[in-house]
């Protein structure tokens, strides 16, 4: 005979009877935790899709108005490197046929054709000539010649060419303010001079360079105690700068921004919208969880539950309590818990009580099952 301690007070005594059985886990409201919605699962955390909208629109009006300013100015640069190689060779060429011009000595034309032929010479010794036909002749010096082409320059291409010097033989020579400036910038050591001004409401590039004496030009130069190599003025050209510009490109390029700017709205307005609609499933399914998780407690914590060893006849099956008395097992447990019993029955009992009966309970049942229980463990 051994003795086993018994919870809840019970009398040692009873583990006389034998073994027990052991029953249930907790107490009434500790299946778990009672207060559903309050912890980790209980706390729906909502996601601030609204400012994080906002935060995309703004960063993607960002990078399409830096992407816009960014080829907008790269355009203006192309144009200002376009027109200034422009500049350049239009003033390299013009002082190419000036010096062909002096190394040859002017080029006579007919007289008839120029409205300018003085030449500003003290020297004017072979100036006009007549040819054995008659026509005659008269010699251009480089001056007029370049100031002739630069007219025709202007009315057909509307490019201003000019030449200039801080002290000049022709009054219609006389330099303007950046004409001066750029003269006076040679004369430290510049040898080009650039800037872009605005004539009758539209762009111009203005590029100049020094003008330098050479021996052929002294004889037009020689009473004001010039020298060869000396820097005797400069040679300016103004170029319009919307011949270079694509007409309506950066309309063009705002425009496709532009386009660009409200396709990448419509796509966040729309993503957000299914961003939200998925938050909201997923919101609902959290609260019904929560709810079915809050129904799960409750209905755990309103379960009564037995512990510990219970004393058991192996016989009767009565169960002794707490105070020594055997009692039935229906009503131990209806005593200890909120369960409620019905009788009746079993077949195996109903054969020794009511033999008649049970023959026709068994033959009401159906005998399809291929494997029926054993009669003693069969169930009615």
């Amino acid at each position: 005979m051994s003795t086993t301690s018994q919870p809840r007070g019970s009398d040692p005594r009873g583990a006389i009877f034998g073994g027990g059985i052991k029953a249930g886990d907790s107490k009434p409201g500790q299946a778990g935790n009672p207060n559903p919605g309050t912890g980790a699962a209980g706390m729906v955390k909502r996601v601030p899709y609204r400012r994080y909208f906002w935060l995309l629109v703004c960063t993607w009006t960002g990078i399409v108005a830096g992407s816009l300013a960014f080829n907008l100015a790269h355009h203006a640069k192309e144009v200002e490197s376009l027109t200034t190689q422009t500049a350049r060779a239009l003033i390299l060429k013009d002082l190419s046929y000036r010096e062909w011009s002096i190394l040859h000595g002017g080029v006579y034309v007919p007289v008839s054709s120029q409205p300018e032929t003085r030449s500003f010479s003290t020297n004017d010794d072979g100036r006009d000539i007549v040819t054995p036909s008659g026509q005659q002749l008269t010699l251009l010096n480089p001056a007029i010649l370049s100031r002739q082409i630069f007219a025709l320059q202007e009315e057909k291409l509307r490019i201003v060419g000019h030449i200039t010097s801080l002290k000049p033989i022709r009054p219609g020579n006389l330099p303007d303010a950046w004409e001066r400036r750029a003269l006076e910038q040679f004369n430290s050591g510049v040898e080009e001079a650039s800037t872009v001004e605005v004539r009758d409401g539209e762009n111009y590039f203005r590029m100049m360079r020094p003008l330098r004496i050479v021996k052929s030009c002294l004889r037009c130069h020689e009473e004001g105690g010039h020298q060869e190599g000396e820097i005797r003025g400069g040679i300016s050209v103004a170029v319009p700068m919307n011949q270079f510009v694509t007409p309506g490109a950066n309309s063009w390029l705002t425009i496709g921004h532009l386009a660009l700017w409200f396709a990448g709205l419509v796509g966040l307005f729309f993503g957000a919208r299914d961003l939200r609609s998925h938050e909201q499933a997923r919101v609902q399914a959290e609260q019904e969880q929560e709810r079915l998780i809050a129904e799960l407690h409750k209905a755990l914590a309103s379960v009564k539950t037995l512990t510990g060893l219970i004393p058991i006849c192996s016989s009767c099956k009565k169960i002794r309590d707490d105070h020594g008395y055997w009692t039935r097992l229906e009503t131990y447990l209806e005593q200890h818990s909120q369960a409620e019993f019905s009788h009746g029955l079993c077949l195996d009992c109903m054969r020794k009580l009511y033999p008649e009966v049970a023959q026709a309970v068994e033959e009401r049942l159906p005998h399809d099952n291929p494997n029926p229980p054993p009669a003693q463990n069969r169930e009615g």
